[in-house]
């Protein structure tokens, strides 16, 4: 150590401005976060989007520009997922700035505040209470205390003395010192703990991790799905590949299966909701520290407050005290004593200090204590008059006398918070308060509640979470709190928890309000009601809050708390605005409920297709689309109406339903989807659907096949978002109606038909498919969804409707053939080869 920090006037100005120019200076370039490039990187370096850039190649080189449409959409997602992410990361990078404190140095004997990017090596870097440790530092002094755990994941408290070494990224639980900055910049032990281990990655959320796992099944499947797409396309179905217009429909066919095997509005979806999310948080004064916390968010059901600063002001004052001995003055001379030596400042402290500061006190410091919220007390040693002990009164003492019980009691019911000062002549040894005192003064203490308290509790009341206080404060002062801000419900303290973690269990889930609990607890109860199975977000903003705050699922600080608590925080209220609360919950399950509902339907294309390129490789088929077909249906009854049902406000408490969903409305369809498009494509081999007799030959229309075939997805398509939108809001009828307005009403527009490959809407054959493929539909729905319990009654009638539009399908068809028979008798032979050649040629 240099002799500067050895006297501890710190760095002159020359020795701060050589440490700049050797480049010791706090400058991290190491992001923990994702930089620009990467995000870009990441959403256009993926297996998917290489697919389809090959497919677009492909098609391209053969000159079917139209088919190469598909890159657009391909292109649109992941731009827009890039700029929405983008966006996302620089508010959060904006308004973390607000939320970063500055830090204290010494220089030239002068204590200064700096930005902590100023700070550099051998600085003279003061450490308090609540901090987070921004360098890597050697403590000059005993009595630090901190929590390691962001380094070595355990949450014991560490005591550092002398020559320690301090590591940046600790959060200070207890003391105040000075610390002499040995590392900075990339140089600290974070900033290589981030670059080499990429230790602080975001954390995805549940929906996220549940399109991944769908994601990674796809990826799989897809490269032995494409070779066997190949296979059949090129190999086992009778195409010339020698004649260049067979080669082109074998290549269109693989690039339109290819390409509707991947669902690229999956990603974008859930990546914009959540960015979107975060977005308009931000306007609020919000900051969502990364995207996943919003789904993390939707989920709570039971929401846990520290009292103070949180349901009240936070701003205490000194309503009434009360003297047990004759010298009043030398009681009101110590306790001005005490508060003139205590460093950690909280609400209390301030409170004593505006009625007991500044009071001539002329006594003689042996030994002081701080405060310690473990123990919710502090104690301070004067020369020949003994020690005095400051704290919660049931804390300080054993021993109360009738007329402070009364007092006290009379105190609680008011909902005081209430501090004793005791005496005991034994001095202080081994830092331990002595228990042999005696209370001389009780200080009575009101925070009242803030305004908007009560409002927003019996908001989250009506809205099914559960409210827990978890206080450091005498339980029946909270409680009466808690009745004042309409929370109904028993109370508890620290002695009456119990120990083993399945009665805690019990203990937390049937009481409302805990006093006197000590921070591990807290923890502890937390970590029993997440046991319980609930889903627990904790809103906290002091030191003692910071165990809880990081076991909960959901970690809420206020923009007034320390540096540490924020940094463990998924959510900052930077203006401490409890009333924002709200719409910040309503926004995080409008985002998670949305999601859900619409996110299966970009997997119904990759279902029925799975489904139908398995069955024409059975049959050795031509896959009978192309990219261009899939257009119209995949923008009117997928892309926009996710798109549009995305912006709902949808406030009801989100389920763990993502695969239910999925299982119950979207398989299914998907499924039936593709049999019905095998089925209307095997069918015209005996039937004349789509043929008629002209001058002794057949003449088969095979757009008018792609017209009902397309049309019949977008139905049932258009049906199964109507079953994952349920209940209808007007909102989500208004969506469905209108894109379905718009997808028929297309049909009906040549230009837009041509340009598609399809014909006119001329025919209602495709209605009787779409209805029995619904019928079917709802009929495995509700044996999924019911089972045993299946209402046997709606089970018959949908069964009786099935068999009546299979009879009535079989008619009409056994009319087509009478219709044929009579204009060509001889189509029964050439059908087969007509049909096959329809298909090949697509000219007919």
């Amino acid at each position: 150590m240099n002799k500067n920090i050895t006297e501890m006037r710190g760095l002159s100005k020359p020795e701060v401005e050589q440490q700049i120019k050797l480049g010791n200076i706090n400058t991290i370039t190491v992001n923990a976060g994702q930089s620009v490039k990467e995000i870009i990187i990441r959403n256009t370096m993926t297996l998917f989007n290489l697919l389809n850039l090959t497919l677009a190649v492909v098609v391209i080189a053969i000159g079917s520009y139209k088919n190469t449409l598909f890159i657009l959409s391909v292109i649109i997602n992941t731009g827009v997922g890039i700029y929405q992410e983008i966006k996302a990361k620089r508010i959060i990078e904006k308004l973390s700035i607000l939320t970063q404190n500055k830090v204290e140095v010494i220089r030239d004997g002068q204590k200064i505040t700096i930005n902590k990017e100023k700070i550099v090596v051998n600085d003279l870097l003061c450490l308090t209470k609540g901090m987070q440790v921004p360098v890597d530092t050697i403590s000059l002094e005993n009595g630090l205390y901190v929590d390691e755990s962001m380094i070595t994941g355990e949450s014991d408290i560490v005591e550092k003395k002398v020559g320690d070494l301090i590591y940046s990224g600790c959060l200070v639980l207890q003391g105040q010192i000075k610390t002499q900055v040995q590392s900075v910049g990339n140089n600290t032990f974070v900033s290589k703990l981030t670059s080499e281990a990429k230790s602080f990655k975001d954390t995805k959320s549940k929906i996220q991790q549940y399109i991944d796992k769908i994601l990674k099944i796809i990826m799989i499947a897809i490269l032995p799905v494409t070779a066997l797409v190949l296979l059949n396309q090129f190999f086992l179905t009778h195409l010339d590949l020698s004649i260049i217009s067979q080669r082109e429909i074998a290549i269109l066919g693989s690039a339109a299966v290819i390409s509707s095997l991947i669902p690229e509005g999956l990603v974008l979806l859930t990546s914009v909701a959540l960015a979107a999310g975060v977005i308009k948080l931000s306007k609020k004064q919000v900051l969502a520290q990364n995207l996943s916390a919003i789904e993390t968010l939707a989920r709570v059901d039971v929401l846990c407050l520290d009292k103070t600063g949180t349901i009240t002001e936070g701003k205490m004052n000194v309503e009434e005290v009360l003297y047990y001995t004759d010298n009043k003055e030398e009681i009101n001379n110590v306790l001005s004593f005490i508060v003139e030596h205590d460093t950690e400042q909280n609400a209390s402290i301030e409170a004593l200090k505006n009625k007991f500061g500044g009071l001539q006190s002329r006594l003689d410091l042996v030994q002081y204590i701080p405060f310690s919220s473990e123990i919710k007390q502090q104690a301070i040693e004067i020369k020949d008059k003994g020690v005095y002990t400051l704290g919660a009164f049931d804390m300080i003492s054993n021993k109360l006398e009738n007329q402070q019980k009364q007092d006290i009691e009379f105190a609680l019911k008011r909902g005081y918070r209430i501090l004793g000062l005791a005496h005991s002549w034994s001095p202080l040894k081994d830092k331990t308060i002595p228990k042999d005192t005696k209370i001389i003064c009780l200080i009575f203490l009101k925070d009242k509640p803030k305004k908007e308290a009560k409002k927003i509790l019996e908001y989250f009341e009506r809205q099914g979470t559960e409210i827990k206080i978890i206080s450091g404060d005498h339980p029946e002062t909270v409680l009466n709190i808690a009745h004042d801000v309409g929370i109904k419900g028993s109370a508890r303290n620290l002695n009456e928890l119990p120990k083993d973690a399945e009665s805690l269990q019990k203990i937390a889930e049937e009481t409302t309000v805990f006093g006197r609990i000590t921070p591990e607890r807290k923890r502890d109860l937390i970590t029993a009601l997440q046991s319980n199975g609930h889903t627990v977000a904790m809103i906290g903003d002091g030191i003692n809050d910071i165990l809880a705050l990081k076991k909960s699922d959901c970690a809420i600080a206020l923009g007034s708390g320390n540096e540490a608590t924020k940094s463990v925080a998924q959510f900052v209220l930077l203006e401490n605005d409890f009333s924002v609360l709200p719409s910040v919950v309503q926004e995080g399950r409008k985002v998670i409920n949305n999601i859900k509902r619409v996110a299966g339907m970009n997997l119904l294309r990759v279902i029925y297709t799975f489904v139908l390129i398995i069955l024409l490789v059975i049959t050795r088929k031509i896959f009978p689309l192309e990219s261009i077909n899939l257009m119209l249906m995949g923008i009117f009854t997928v892309g926009v109406p996710s798109a549009l049902l995305i912006l709902e406000k949808d406030e009801k408490p989100s389920t763990d339903d993502f695969f239910k969903r999925i299982i119950v409305n979207i398989v299914p369809a998907g499924i039936l989807i593709g049999i019905t498009i095998f089925t209307m494509l095997i069918l015209p081999y005996k039937f004349p659907l789509y043929s008629i007799a002209a001058e002794g030959h057949l003449a088969t229309n095979y757009g008018a096949y792609l017209s009902d075939v397309t049309l019949i997805i977008g139905s049932v398509q258009l049906f199964a978002l109507y079953l994952l939108c349920r209940p209808l809001s007007r909102y989500r009828a208004s969506v469905i109606v209108g894109m379905t307005l718009v997808f028929y009403t297309t049909y009906f527009i040549p230009p837009i038909t041509k340009f598609l490959g399809i014909a006119p809407l001329q025919s209602s054959r495709f209605i009787i498919p779409t209805l029995i493929c619904i019928a079917l539909l709802l009929i495995v729905r509700m044996l999924i969804l019911d089972g045993k319990k299946v209402n046997k009654l709606k089970l018959s009638l949908l069964c009786l409707s099935l068999m009546i539009l299979l009879i009535f399908a079989s008619a009409k068809l056994r009319q087509f053939q009478k219709r044929m028979a009579y204009e060509n008798d001889k189509y029964i032979q050439v059908l087969p080869d007509d049909w096959y050649h329809a298909q090949r040629d697509r000219n007919s």
